[in-house]
């Protein structure tokens, strides 16, 4: 190795045998290439378990070569039935991050709404069928929030610029009341009720307990999966407290929690996030911004790659310009609203 060593973090969220599910046009790993991946990458890496990747990054550990850590968003049922069992086979640790809302409420986020509306119809009937919906509920003029290009390919490096484009108008323009009725209108036409999809969709308390006695770390992932850096404080305080109030009442004790930003890149969350993150008790947190991970990072900013490019860029030292919420010139801090009291820790 001809570099320093350093953390490399995957992220996942689909994986499944996608050509025999209902919605084979879902993005995603393929089972079969995920357990191809999790032989391989032990070949290639030293795979990490949370607590010697924050010993890593404190410098508190020197590997003789690159670490890769394995995480996975939106606590999907799959996580349980074929993920698991296939990281325990192999003797690797993966950390999972849950939206507490669907697995407590009962509700399928609004972001799964759109990947299976959009999986079901196809882009080209979807995204009419969506504007219309909105039009009818009398905010036409929601649809025409101005965006910049390169913020939403940035966003969505992984679609096409139109879908891009609609992606970054769902998840960040239009006011969530107005997306939210719009969608869930949309869902319960053609993919039928929430609740019953849900229960498919998602893994429950009981399941996530019992990942965590095979050997995985659980972490939040918010309670609604909105971009917290949209929110205002009130609403990001009672978030993300929810979000840690349902994971420490339903989940067996971890000495160390992390937590998972939704969308991840550098806009969807600020210092007010962290903040409130490191008084709830989080240790360190994972957005999506590409790069590896060198010792001294900000740890509550740790970079992320592709789930598909963590074998093709194994010897590549990249690591991201981004320099973290925590260093002078990061976002913002929202100067507003009064701060509200962090809840007693269990």
């Amino acid at each position: 190795m001809s570099h320093q060593p350093q953390l490399h973090v995957a992220t996942y969220h689909y994986v499944r045998d996608l050509p025999r599910t209902r919605f084979p046009r879902i993005k995603g790993m393929l089972l079969d290439d995920f357990r191809r991946q999790a032989k391989a990458l032990p070949d290639v890496y030293e795979m990490a378990t949370l607590e010697s990747a924050i010993a890593f990054l404190t410098g508190k550990y020197s590997p003789r070569r690159d670490l890769c850590l394995m995480t996975f968003d939106d606590g999907l049922r799959e996580h349980y039935a074929d993920v698991t069992p296939i990281l325990a086979e192999e003797e690797i640790q993966g950390l999972f991050f849950l939206i507490s809302g669907c697995l407590e409420d009962g509700v399928v986020a609004p972001v799964h709404m759109n990947h299976f509306l959009m999986a079901h119809l196809g882009f080209d009937a979807y995204r009419p069928a969506f504007e219309k919906t909105v039009q009818e509920l009398g905010h036409a003029d929601k649809l025409e929030g101005r965006m910049d290009t390169a913020i939403c390919q940035r966003t969505y490096p992984l679609d096409t610029q139109e879908i891009a484009r609609f992606k970054y108008l769902f998840n960040f323009v239009l006011p969530p009341n107005i997306r939210d009725l719009a969608v869930k209108t949309l869902f319960e036409r053609h993919l039928g009720g929430e609740r019953a999809f849900g229960q498919e969709l998602y893994l429950n308390w009981g399941e996530a307990r019992e990942m965590q006695r095979a050997g995985m770390i659980m972490g939040g992932h918010t309670h609604e999966h909105r971009p917290l850096s949209t929110l205002r404080y009130p609403e990001l305080f009672r978030d993300l407290t929810r979000n840690w109030e349902l994971i420490q009442k339903n989940l067996d004790s971890q000495a160390i929690w992390p937590f998972s930003y939704p969308y991840g890149k550098a806009d969807s969350f600020n210092r007010n996030t962290v903040e409130i993150l490191r008084q709830l008790g989080y240790r360190i947190s994972l957005c999506t911004e590409p790069g590896n991970n060198l010792p001294g990072i900000d740890l509550f900013a740790i970079r992320r790659v592709d789930c598909k490019d963590i074998l093709a860029k194994a010897d590549c030292p990249e690591v991201s310009n981004f320099p973290g919420i925590s260093q002078e010139g990061a976002l913002p801090r929202q100067k507003d609203f009064t701060r509200l009291p962090i809840p007693a820790r269990p």
